[in-house]
């Protein structure tokens, strides 16, 4: 269910890709990838990413504890399964991050939810990385 100006929908088109041999010889030092495309709805990531841009997305089979600072990520609070939010990271901290919206427009800010309603999430929440816009 996507609401409000702060969600993502995903598209049913993931897929979990093999890379080209190289890559298992370890040319690229990786073995496979899970790929998939979230399409943006809402403004709490423009300008960076505006309402129906389409991202590529690397999904994460485990907690990811080490995610650098200012990754955006893919989040599904454990309180709200099957919504997404598209997030950046701001500060981590014991295995948590501080995650929030891009857009600082204040009438924006008022209706966005992210960690400064939240606080830290749980590394867990954090269900994949954008890896670049695709359209």
């Amino acid at each position: 269910m996507v609401l409000g100006s702060i969600y993502v929908r995903l598209s049913k088109t993931e897929f979990s890709g093999r890379l080209p041999a190289m890559a298992k010889f370890g040319f690229l030092g990786l073995k496979s990838l899970a790929l998939g495309r979230v399409k943006v709805s809402g403004e709490s990531m423009s300008p960076t990413y505006k309402d129906g841009v389409i991202l590529l997305v690397r999904w994460f089979g485990a907690a990811q504890k080490d995610l650098p600072l200012a990754s955006v990520v893919v989040i599904e609070r454990d309180e709200m399964p099957g919504i997404f939010f598209i997030k950046r990271i701001q500060k981590s901290h014991s295995g948590a991050y501080w995650v929030e919206g891009d857009n600082r427009d204040p009438e924006v800010e008022k209706r966005m939810k992210d960690s400064r309603s939240w606080g830290y999430i749980p590394a867990h929440e954090v269900r994949g990385k954008v890896l670049f816009r695709i359209w």
